[in-house]
C-alpha cells in the first residue's frame, strides 16, 4: 500500500511541473517575511503517536525542490501518515497557484468544514490552503475516517499558526 500511495502522490504533484516551471530561473523563498518550514515542524512523532494511536519513529522527509515540497512521512507496519508542505516561489509556481492547478482536476471534491483558508479532499488526502502554504495531510489511500483526518490537519494548521504566527 505504501508504495501505490507515494506513487499516485508522487503522478499528482509531476503533473504540477509543466505549469510554468524554468530550472534556470532561482528559486525564492516566497513572500517576504513569510518563515521557511519543514513538514516536521507541523507533526512531530510524538503528536503524530497521539492522534494515531501508534509509536512511529521520525519521519522520513522527502523533497521535490522544483515546486517547492517537502514531505514528512510516518509509516510503521499498517500506519500511515503523511503531511506535504509547498511553500515559496518556484519559477512561475506559487503554493496558491499549484494548490488551485490541482483543485481544478477535482471540481467536484467534497471538503471538510473549517480548515484552512480553503480545502479539498482528493488523492493523496486532505488538501489545505492556508497563508500562502499548500499542506496535504493523508493517511494513507485506503483511509477514509475523516474525523481523524480533521484532526490530524487541525493540529497541523495549529503548529502552522504557531510557527508563522499568524492568527
Amino acid at each position: 500500500m505504501t508504495t501505490l500511495f507515494r506513487s499516485v502522490a508522487l503522478a499528482v504533484f509531476f503533473l504540477i511541473l509543466p505549469c510554468g516551471c524554468n530550472s534556470s530561473e532561482k528559486e525564492s523563498s516566497g513572500v517576504v517575511g513569510t518563515p521557511i518550514l519543514e513538514p516536521a515542524m507541523l507533526l512531530s512523532k510524538d503528536e503524530a503517536k497521539a492522534l494515531i494511536g501508534v509509536a512511529f519513529d521520525e519521519c522520513t522527509v522527502t523533497e521535490q525542490p522544483v515546486v517547492g515540497l517537502k514531505l514528512c512521512v510516518y509509516d510503521k507496519n499498517d500506519a500511515f501518515l503523511q503531511v506535504g508542505l509547498t511553500q515559496g516561489k518556484r519559477a512561475n509556481n506559487t503554493p496558491e497557484s499549484i494548490y488551485a492547478s490541482i483543485k481544478e482536476a477535482f471540481k467536484d471534491a467534497p471538503r471538510i468544514d473549517g480548515l484552512g483558508d480553503d480545502n479539498f479532499l482528493a488523492p493523496p488526502g486532505l488538501h489545505i490552503m492556508q497563508d500562502g502554504y499548500y499542506i496535504t495531510v493523508s493517511l494513507g489511500l485506503l483511509n477514509k475516517d475523516r474525523e481523524r483526518l480533521r484532526a490530524v490537519a487541525a493540529k497541523v494548521l495549529e503548529n502552522l499558526k504557531r510557527y508563522t504566527h499568524t492568527s
